[in-house]
């Protein structure tokens, strides 16, 4: 039997096509998948529970359609935890505890689905799961300490933060009214597919404008001619003057010394750099100062001059605004949340 389109149809599938083109253009536009790995796990999760929302009524005779529907969806707090956590901590992948709370909704899908067949156990065991994945977050809280005093960056991932927190919540309590009986199933449905999409306008208007070290928007560069052979080996000697022997330390490196260690042209460098790299050598040469600065920040006492120049940069100020630049946040500000 065919089912009636309705407006729950319409929820379910203006959640799918945002969640599809949100990553998307994740995906397109990030620097190096490691980047967004969890927010491509979280919208990739709220893709697929959309799709079952539009899906299950159309299999009814399915008998496990029902079930799978209902642990995507308890599943979608924990990686929202997962995603509030990276969000919190500027862009760097999340600590093992908050990875381990992925087992929770596992756990619940085993006992719901796996042992018991049961829709109303599966959704029980899932809100308390997401619970304790919030739970989770309110223990390792003071990570968010600062996050509400800036008034620029910060505030807005507070913010952010905030409202996915309320969202998730909202979803977990309606669920437990579902399950109690007090909302019904498509009144639920309809709850729980608006949370979804707002979960997603958040993402598209507000995560992609201030998460830049998870979801990094780098313009590709177009390369117009593939690099032969002589410039492959160039792009081998390039990584290991960078990599090795770290030559963008010395202050003051530039294009000029670079073709002088390789003995090529700096037209040639420069245009073998952006081919391969997809940035410019200042660029590629500031990345990697200020990867090596975010060692010495975390691992050492050692005064901001002294990073500074261990990492190759001239000046303090010079340091601080390119420092800033990358990551969002000054110095001292990255040091803090490290504390």
């Amino acid at each position: 039997m065919t089912e009636n389109f309705n407006f729950a149809d319409v929820l379910a599938l203006m959640g799918l096509v945002q969640s599809v083109y949100l990553i998307v253009y994740i995906l397109f536009r990030a620097g190096h998948i490691r980047n967004v790995i969890v927010p491509f796990m979280c919208f990739t999760i709220l893709a697929l529970s959309f799709t079952a929302d539009f899906g299950v009524p159309r299999f009814k005779e399915w008998p496990h359609a029902e079930l799978i529907r209902n642990f995507l969806w308890i599943s979608l707090p924990a990686f929202s935890a997962l995603l509030i956590g990276q969000v919190a901590d500027f862009g760097r992948l999340p600590s093992r505890a908050y990875w381990m709370t992925l087992v929770l909704p596992v756990i619940a899908g085993i006992v719901g689905y796996g042992f018991l067949r049961s829709s109303d156990v599966l959704m029980t065991l899932g809100s308390i799961s997401g619970c304790l994945c919030f739970l989770a977050l309110w223990a390792g809280r003071r990570s968010f300490a600062d996050l509400r005093d800036d008034k620029h960056t910060k505030n807005e991932r507070y913010w952010l933060i905030v409202s996915f927190v309320v969202m998730n919540i909202l979803i977990i309590f309606s669920t437990l009214l579902n399950v109690s009986g007090y909302i019904e199933g498509a009144d639920f449905i309809l709850i729980r597919d608006v949370l979804g999409i707002g979960m997603v306008y958040l993402a598209s208007t507000s995560l992609l404008r201030i998460y830049p070290q998870s979801v990094k928007l780098v313009e590709k560069v177009k390369v117009e001619k593939i690099l032969s052979k002589d410039d492959e080996e160039i792009v081998s000697r390039i990584k290991g003057l960078l990599e090795l022997d770290k030559v963008y330390q010395e202050a003051n490196f530039s294009r000029a010394d670079l073709a002088r260690e390789l003995n090529v042209s700096e037209a040639n460098v420069s245009r073998i750099v952006s081919s391969h790299f997809g940035k410019s050598l200042p660029q590629l040469i500031n990345e990697l100062r200020i990867r090596d600065s975010l060692q010495l920040l975390e691992q050492t006492d050692a005064g901001m001059q002294v990073i500074a120049e261990q990492v190759g940069f001239s000046s303090l100020p010079t340091f601080n605004r390119v420092f800033k630049d990358v990551m969002n946040i000054s110095p001292s500000e990255y040091r803090q949340t490290k504390k």
